[in-house]
């Protein structure tokens, strides 16, 4: 495509402010005040006439006239472009209307393009390639033939919603940086005019945590931890001693591929600092893609993405857990999700603390557009109720993905494309408002030191929950958590044979006492003995440690008036 490289300074019109909207261009052509280009040279003939801006393109290539907004800064600042356009002349097929976000150099821009036969298309370009979103398609809002259209992009934060005639054509969430300037686009040998424009531009509109920014800057953990690979998806265990993440890319891991992923394992040492990061090893990593989900608060169960065959080696997509055994991490074995299935090439699951919720992150035909988060509920061993969408609060047009539910089984923290942000993917957080899970809080954007102008995938804490752990640019790194989960006990302890005095591995259920509803179940390590169980405020409980042959040990535990995190040691023998 020829561009055709006519800068025009541009006069900012008397701005007028309502509800903090700034009106930059208010223009209907009834005169050139704005000193508009006007020419009629070789390939273009531009002239301000009638009250309309007429573009003849005399040419076979596209054209466009481009105007610099020195007074936006659309990175920070929320804007709406609208103009009306018709063409009278030319092939009725070929594509006119507006480039937008153009940086000064043409390296990226977004095209907002509509044909008298009824089609539009949608393009952002940048790379050095277009990136096509909707390629002519046709839509029953565009008035056909040589008549007046209305077309409108209007950006809040990375969101970018596309108007024709006012009706909503579609809407992305993909975007991290802003140009700041427009052009007039008329395609091949046609005749445009334009009818007016009017640019507006408001502070950038999101809902943010209380304390965004009131926390200090987020670290990058020590080269232990981070390497010239990538790492993604930390994953801390309740207790905060043991670090989870995904290494990329590196000749260490099992898998040949150049993007294999395996899970490493990290613990922190007597002086608390992290050790250098190792590969977990087999039967959990092999020649697939492994990544862990989460890991159960004993630490005694790790629930890992796709499905294993009995040697141990990569199976087909899906869930597993594997337990921990005298013998060390037994081979994966596949849950059994009724009624599972994902239209999606990506997937993201975690196991809620009480071992009986699990959150998805798939693309379904029920949802709202892309990935959504949905919720499922063990029946039975290793077999869980058929995906339930968390609903329109949580989910929107664009992808969620990479949930994490903390301790308190109530507070969400997940990646959103959809909802308002900084970057392309944020971090937001929703509390959960009853217990069908369908009913959250509005999500709240974790803010400017947790989320850039990249992706941030995943957002995990330990029980106690002031510090999280999350990846950016391919780093872990550690921030204040700006928004606090509810408080919650860490139960830990010992389970011993009574006779032997010898440690032993035993089911640990955990009951609302007054309800008598079970709320959620653990398993001490087969070895030692050790479980660790964590229990929100506001409830009575009562515990049921059982095995085999032995008679079951009950206990009862009162934290209705608890309001800040603590620790607990009971053994059962």
């Amino acid at each position: 495509m020829k561009l055709l490289n006519l800068f025009i300074s541009l006069f900012i019109l008397s701005t007028i402010s309502y509800s903090q909207e700034t009106v930059l261009i208010d223009e209907d052509f009834s005169d050139n005040s704005f000193e508009w280009y006007e020419n009629d040279g070789e390939n273009i003939k531009c002239t301000i006439r009638d009250g309309h801006y007429y573009l003849k393109n005399k040419t076979e290539s596209s054209r466009w006239i481009y105007q610099g907004l020195s007074n936006l800064d659309p990175d920070e600042e929320d804007f709406t472009i609208e103009m009306r356009v018709r063409q009278i002349s030319g092939d009725k097929s070929y594509a006119f209307g507006m480039l937008f976000s153009m940086y000064s150099d043409n390296s990226a821009y977004q095209q907002f393009f509509i044909t008298s036969n009824g089609q539009y298309k949608l393009n952002h370009y940048y790379s050095e390639q277009d990136h096509i979103m909707v390629n002519y398609t046709e839509h029953e809002a565009i008035e056909k033939g040589y008549k007046y259209n209305t077309i409108k992009v209007v950006k809040t934060a990375n969101i970018v919603s596309y108007y024709i005639n006012d009706v909503l054509v579609h809407k992305a969430g993909r975007f991290s940086y802003f140009g700041s300037r427009i052009a007039f686009f008329t395609g091949y040998k046609m005749e445009v005019e334009f009818d007016y424009l009017k640019i507006t531009k408001s502070p950038r509109q999101l809902s943010l945590v209380k304390n965004a920014n009131d926390i200090g800057d987020k670290v990058k953990l020590s080269n232990k931890i981070n390497s010239e690979y990538e790492e993604l998806v930390p994953i801390i265990t309740a207790d905060g001693k043991t670090l989870y993440c995904v290494r990329a890319d590196t000749p260490d891991n099992y898998g040949d591929a150049k993007d294999d992923q395996d899970i490493w394992i990290s613990t922190l040492d007597e002086n608390g600092e992290w050790t250098q990061l190792k590969n977990f090893g087999k039967p959990l990593n092999n020649t697939g893609n492994n990544f862990l989900v989460s890991a159960s608060p004993d630490n005694n169960s790790l629930i890992v993405a796709n499905t294993y065959k009995e040697d141990g080696s990569a199976n087909t997509s899906g869930l597993s857990i594997s337990n921990k055994t005298v013998d060390g991490w037994e081979i994966p074995k596949a849950f059994v999700i009724e009624d599972f299935y994902n239209d999606n090439d990506y997937v993201a699951y975690f196991l809620c603390s009480d071992n009986k919720t699990l959150i998805l992150s798939v693309e379904r035909k029920e949802g709202q557009g892309e990935k959504d988060l949905y919720v499922s509920f063990l029946k039975d061993k290793n077999t869980w109720s058929k995906p339930k969408n968390l609903g329109l609060t949580i989910n929107t047009f664009e992808d969620e993905t990479n949930p994490f539910v903390a301790a308190d089984n109530k507070t969400l923290y997940f990646s959103s494309r959809g909802l308002p942000g900084y970057g392309a993917f944020d971090i937001f957080v929703s509390k959960r408002l009853d217990d069908t899970w369908t009913n959250w809080s509005e999500p709240k954007n974790l803010g400017p030191k947790v989320n850039t102008p990249s992706s941030e995938l995943g957002y995990f804490l330990d029980a106690k929950g002031e510090y999280a752990y999350l990846s950016s640019g391919g780093d872990i790194w550690k921030i204040e958590n700006s928004e606090k989960p509810e408080a919650v006990v860490l139960v830990s302890g010992v389970t011993f044979n009574k006779k032997n005095n010898q440690p032993m591995g035993a089911k640990i259920r955990y009951y609302d006492l007054e309800s008598n509803v079970e709320l959620g179940i653990a398993t001490s390590n087969p070895t030692t003995g050790e479980y660790k169980i964590v229990l929100p405020a506001g409830k009575l409980y009562s515990f049921l440690a059982q095995q085999d042959g032995f008679y079951p040990i009950s206990e009862n535990l009162d934290l209705k008036e608890l309001t800040v995190y603590n620790e607990k040691i009971k053994t059962y023998t």
